[in-house]
């Protein structure tokens, strides 16, 4: 199984750091993996909390009627077919077990861009990360 990290970032870090996705990788990476205990200051500054019950009342509004969806405490399952997500939400992030990204993507990646206009996502064992929103209103060229 794949385990992958969604971070809900606030929107002037994800505006400023959009393009720079190798210093929130780097972030995220030394926050989590080096110093989980003292880094609690810098998450409240830079990301938004999360929260089992809201996550899952979006879910349960926006997903088709095809998907089961259970929860229990802070963790959340997204099932279709054979196909299955394991959500668990903690304070600042959201931990997702799956068989494939597309799996993901197709339970959970689509769903959640509607419920945080910044989403930041990392798979710590493989070093991929990236945004699964995109930036909204941003201007490439300006005269």
């Amino acid at each position: 199984m794949y385990q992958y990290s969604l971070y809900l970032v606030k929107s002037d870090y994800a505006q400023h750091f959009y393009y720079k996705i190798d210093t929130v990788y780097r972030f995220l990476y030394e926050q989590m993996m080096k110093n989980p205990d003292r880094t609690k200051d810098q998450y409240k500054m830079v990301l938004d909390k999360a929260n089992a019950k809201d996550v899952f009342l979006h879910l349960n509004y926006w997903v088709s009627h095809d998907i089961s969806l259970n929860i229990d405490c802070n963790q959340i399952t997204v099932s279709y077919n054979q196909q299955q997500v394991y959500i668990e939400v903690n304070d600042f992030d959201m931990t997702i077990l799956a068989e494939s990204i597309v799996d993901v993507d197709k339970l959970l990646f689509q769903y959640l861009k509607t419920f945080h206009p910044h989403i930041f996502a990392v798979n710590y064992e493989t070093y991929e990360c990236g945004w699964i929103t995109p930036l909204v209103g941003k201007q490439i060229y300006s005269l």
